[in-house]
């Protein structure tokens, strides 16, 4: 049995426990595809590159929370106590795992950009690492770093975002100030694995130049 087709069964299943009545085999083939970033189960089924079956090799998964609202919307004769898509997201992710499908991190945020910066925040070396060329020339101690804005764009083979940001250190008092800011450019890229969703860990790459805008100061 397909990947699919024991979603299908799970979501209906569930459906049926929590409301006591039948979710139709059609709409839950829909609302599954959706999921995994399709417009249509027949897109989902027509899927060659990147098929369903090697979801366990992935390390990340975006559910495709904005697809499921449209996907939902389209279709006729939905039940009017149907879980909401967040819900019905979180029901498919549960049982990927129970059932061994999955076993990486979800990332369930129709927000890809701050649910980045957010595992940046969490994982600040993945950044400040890749500064520590600039840092050097400081005089400044560096220990995190802000982020002012994320960009998203995506292709047939995975997406990228774009973080733009500053690092800002504690000036050293016992060398001559040699500047306490950094700012940064970090491309996040996420190589596709399995559907449109299921990502292998994402690669950073993060370059920045020292802030000499103290130059100007001291012209000034």
């Amino acid at each position: 049995m397909s990947i699919h087709k024991e979603c299908v069964d799970a979501l209906r299943a569930k459906y049926r426990a929590l409301t006591g009545n039948k979710l139709v085999a059609g709409h839950a083939h829909e609302i599954v595809a959706a999921y995994f970033g399709y417009g249509t189960a027949a897109a989902l089924r027509a899927e060659a590159k990147y098929p369903l079956t090697l979801l366990e090799e992935a390390e990340v998964l975006m559910p495709a929370l904005a697809v499921m609202d449209q996907r939902i919307a389209e279709l006729q004769g939905i039940p009017g106590d149907l879980p909401t898509v967040d819900e019905l997201a979180a029901q498919i992710s549960e049982f990927l795992f129970e059932a061994g499908h999955f076993s990486g991190k979800i990332w369930s945020n129709r927000n890809i950009g701050e649910e980045v910066s957010t595992y940046a925040y969490e994982n600040p070396l993945t950044i400040l690492d890749e500064l520590s060329g600039e840092m050097a020339t400081t005089n400044a101690y560096f220990d995190g770093f802000y982020i002012d804005e994320a960009e998203v764009s995506s292709n047939d083979e995975g997406l990228t975002v774009t973080l733009t940001g500053t690092a800002e250190g504690e000036q050293d008092q016992e060398r001559a100030f040699s500047g306490d800011k950094i700012n940064f450019t970090t491309s996040v890229t996420f190589d596709l694995v399995a559907g449109r969703v299921a990502y292998r860990e994402p690669e950073f790459d993060t370059g920045g130049s020292v802030d000499d805008s103290y130059f100007d100061d001291d012209a000034a």
